[in-house]
C-alpha cells in the first residue's frame, strides 16, 4: 500500500483514504472490487480518528505587508513521518503558505499559492531554485504548490523562511527563501507569477502542524521564533504575541483526532543551551502528550529591535567582456550574505552620475549592455530582499 500512497502524491498534503478506493476502483479487477472497498471502508472506520490534533499559532500582524519571515526548528525527537510544519501562512487575493513537511520521499520545503477568482490567468512559476518542482493541487481548493527534496533540512536545525512579494506589470510575483542555520547559505527556491495587481500578505500570519496520514501514536514537534512582517509603508513588526489552538472540531467523536484528542500542547518555551533565547513550541500526538495549555491561549515571545538581523548583502566581484558587440556583465554574491533583489548599474561620477539599468531580478547574475559602454567606467551596485544596498563595485576585466 505504502508505493501506492506515494504515487497518489498528496494532493493538498491531506490524504483521504475514499479518494484512495477511487483510485483503486479504476485499476483494479472488478473481481477483487467488492473486498477492496470492504477492506478500505474497514480501515477507513478504524483509522479515521487517529491522526495527531491539528494545530495553529496564529501571530499579531493583523495587517497587509510584502515581505514575511519566520524561523522553524523540528527536533529530533518531534520529527514524525507524514508531517507538515507550516511556518508561513496568510491570506489575500495571493493566499499561500510555506513551511517544511516529513515526507516519504524526504524531508522538503513547500512553497504554494491558492487559485483566487480574480486571477486572470493560472499561477505559474517564473523560476525554478536547483531541485524544486511545480504542480498543481486539488482537494481543499486548487492552486500551484512547489516543493524541494533535493535541499532537504535536518532536525535540531533551525530553518529562516521568507516570502516576499512585488509588483510585475498588472500581475504579483510571490518568491521564497530558505536560509539554513548550519551553513549559513541563501537559497532562493521558487518565484510565482499570480494574475493579479496589489496581492498581498493579508492578515495575520498562520503556522500549524498537521498529521495528514492518522500517525496520531507519533510525537510530532515543531519550534517557532525570529518572526517578522513589513508593513506597506515600509516598517517592520515582530511576531511577539501569538494565539495557540487545537482544531476543536476534529476532537469530537467521530472525527478525524477523536483517538488523540487530549494528545497537545503549546506555549513558548526557552533552548536550554541559552535560556535568553525563548521561541513558540506546538506539539501534536504521541501517547504521552498532555496540555499544559488552554485551548485557545495566548503567549508571547518579547524581540528587541526594530528590523530583522540578517547579514547584508556582499557583492564578491563583477566582471566585464565584449561579446558579438554586447557588454556582457557577470558577478558574484556571497550566499551566506542577505539574497540578492534587484541590481542597478551606474556609470558617471558626482553630477555626470547615471543609472544605466536597474532590475528587479533575484536570479540574475549577469546582465547585456549596448557595445558603446565598454570603455566607459561601469559599476555595479546590489538591493538585497530586504532593500539594504551592496557597496557598489566596479566592472573590471574578466
Amino acid at each position: 500500500m505504502v508505493p501506492f500512497l506515494w504515487r497518489f502524491g498528496f494532493g493538498n498534503e491531506i490524504m483521504n483514504l475514499r479518494l484512495i478506493s477511487v483510485e483503486f476502483y479504476k485499476s483494479s479487477s472488478r473481481i477483487f472490487l467488492p473486498g477492496i472497498l470492504i477492506l478500505l471502508v474497514v480501515l477507513g472506520r478504524c483509522s479515521g480518528q487517529d491522526s495527531a490534533p491539528s494545530s495553529h499559532m496564529v501571530f499579531n500582524d493583523g495587517f497587509d505587508g510584502d515581505l514575511i519571515i519566520n524561523q522553524v526548528r523540528v527536533p529530533k525527537q518531534g520529527d514524525a513521518l507524514y508531517t507538515y510544519y507550516e511556518a508561513l501562512g496568510w491570506r489575500g487575493r495571493g493566499a499561500g503558505y510555506a513551511g517544511i513537511q516529513s515526507h516519504p520521499r524526504a524531508k522538503n520545503f513547500i512553497f504554494s499559492i491558492w487559485d483566487h477568482k480574480d486571477h486572470a490567468s493560472p499561477i505559474r512559476a517564473v523560476y525554478y531554485g536547483p531541485g524544486t518542482e511545480t504542480k498543481g493541487f486539488g482537494g481543499e481548493g486548487t492552486g500551484l504548490k512547489s516543493w524541494n527534496f533535493e535541499l532537504g533540512w535536518k532536525t535540531d536545525i533551525w530553518y529562516t523562511l521568507v516570502a516576499r512579494s512585488w509588483p510585475v506589470a498588472d500581475h504579483t510575483y510571490f518568491g521564497f527563501w530558505v536560509q539554513a542555520a548550519d551553513t549559513g547559505k541563501w537559497t532562493h527556491l521558487v518565484t510565482m507569477d499570480v494574475a493579479v495587481p496589489g496581492a498581498r500578505f493579508r492578515g495575520s500570519t498562520d503556522a500549524f502542524i498537521e498529521d495528514w496520514l492518522n500517525t496520531g501514536k507519533n510525537r510530532r514537534v515543531t519550534h517557532l521564533k525570529g518572526g517578522w512582517k513589513r508593513d506597506l509603508q515600509g516598517k517592520w513588526h515582530a511576531f511577539q504575541n501569538a494565539r495557540y489552538s487545537v482544531n476543536s472540531w476534529d476532537l469530537e467523536q467521530g472525527k478525524r483526532s477523536f483517538n488523540f484528542r487530549r494528545n497537545w500542547d503549546g506555549g513558548v518555551a526557552s533552548d536550554p543551551s541559552d535560556p535568553k533565547e525563548r521561541y513558540y513550541y506546538m506539539i501534536s500526538g504521541g501517547g504521552e502528550t498532555r496540555p499544559t495549555a488552554e485551548n485557545p491561549s495566548r503567549h508571547s515571545v518579547r524581540q528587541t529591535g526594530t528590523f530583522p538581523e540578517f547579514s547584508p548583502i556582499r557583492l564578491v566581484k563583477a566582471w566585464k567582456r565584449q561579446e558579438k558587440g554586447k557588454l556582457l556583465i557577470e558577478w558574484k554574491v556571497d550566499p551566506r550574505s542577505a539574497p540578492q533583489f534587484a541590481y542597478e548599474v551606474i556609470t558617471g561620477e558626482g553630477t555626470q552620475q547615471k543609472t544605466l539599468r536597474r532590475g528587479v531580478l533575484p536570479q540574475a547574475r549577469s546582465l547585456e549592455l549596448e557595445g558603446k559602454y565598454a570603455s566607459e567606467g561601469v559599476r555595479l551596485r546590489l538591493i538585497d530582499l530586504f532593500d539594504r544596498p551592496s557597496a557598489v563595485v566596479q566592472v573590471g576585466q574578466e
